[in-house]
């Protein structure tokens, strides 16, 4: 034999042996393929059977919980309602709250709407609605304690005000009173301080030829001087000091005997022309006064002559006399 024979016949050896490994490796795969389908195979079937057995479980668990699940949406409802109405309430109490307010309204109105439109529920839904109502039924009891107390001190400051309105009611009565009081006072005091002109002698006089003197004369013919004599009483309320004392006297015409338009004074806030003046330092005791005016030439008619005395504004005696 020659060798490349044997050479090709050590070849086909080593071609067989190869082969035999190959199909050797086939077959435990295609036994390991098979062992490991028909394990997930047995798997597939038991996930299969736990599956339809949760499902079964999970239905009856569904038509035990539908009793409760119905019932809790029912009583979400009725709670979601009652907050409504409790929130209108609220706003009815303390309107400037009423946007705040109007919001948590809102927020109700979309969870009812969510209960109203949604048919089947789930356990884990009711839950969160539940802890939802429990949420928005703490944001309104808060709201509920905060209004009240508003209400209470706004009911407290009401009747602290009514009690101090008395109060000022009865000061400013008082007050009132004790001004009213002070006025009769000061009336009173302004009376009895007043001067009073009494003890009068009002006449016409004439100068005689000689001496200067003069005497009373009753023809309006005859008159050159237009006097008054009276005394001023004690007055120890009055104000002492320097006075004005103001003559008018009115002819019987109702005119004013006066020398210039510029005498005037004011008494009792108007403006009246007088006859004649004099000052006098007054001390509150009594004294005896003239005042006489000189018709410097000037006729005056024969009739009845008014003679007023004023002192400090007012009028404090009165007298008359007759010329014919």
């Amino acid at each position: 034999m020659s060798e490349e024979n044997h050479v090709n016949k050590d070849q086909k050896k080593s071609n067989s042996g190869v082969w035999i490994l190959l199909l050797i490796i086939a077959l435990l795969g295609a036994g390991l393929l098979g062992w490991m389908y028909s394990k997930e195979s047995k798997a597939y079937k038991s996930c299969q059977a736990t599956n339809a057995q949760l499902e079964q479980e999970m239905k009856s668990m569904k038509e035990a919980m539908s009793g409760y699940i119905d019932g809790s949406t029912m009583d979400l409802r009725k709670d979601f309602q009652m907050m409504l109405d409790t929130y209108d309430r609220l706003i009815e109490k303390d309107a400037s709250k009423s946007d705040s307010l109007q919001a948590q309204k809102d927020s109700i109105s979309v969870l009812l709407a969510e209960l109203k439109d949604t048919k089947n529920r789930s356990y884990y839904q009711i839950n969160k609605l539940k802890k939802r109502n429990e949420q928005l039924r703490q944001i309104m009891n808060r709201y509920l304690i905060t209004i009240d107390s508003l209400n209470t001190l706004n009911i407290d400051l009401t009747s602290r005000l009514d009690k101090t309105s008395s109060e000022l009611n009865m000061t400013q009565a008082e007050r009132d009173e004790l001004r009213k009081q002070n006025d009769q006072n000061a009336e009173l005091l302004t009376k009895g301080a007043k001067l009073n002109a009494f003890n009068f002698v009002s006449e016409a006089l004439r100068y005689q030829t000689f001496g200067g003197e003069t005497k009373s004369v009753n023809r309006a013919a005859r008159a050159e001087i237009l006097s008054s004599t009276f005394t001023i009483g004690e007055n120890k309320i009055a104000r002492t000091g320097n006075k004005s004392i103001f003559m008018q006297i009115t002819d019987p015409n109702g005119q004013v005997v006066y020398k210039r338009p510029s005498d005037v004074t004011k008494i009792a806030g108007s403006e009246i022309l007088y006859t004649g003046k004099r000052e006098i330092n007054y001390q509150g005791q009594l004294i005896d006064m003239t005042i006489v005016y000189n018709l410097e030439g000037k006729t005056v008619e024969s009739g009845n002559y008014v003679v007023k005395i004023f002192a400090d504004g007012a009028l404090i005696g009165k007298d008359t006399f007759t010329l014919k």
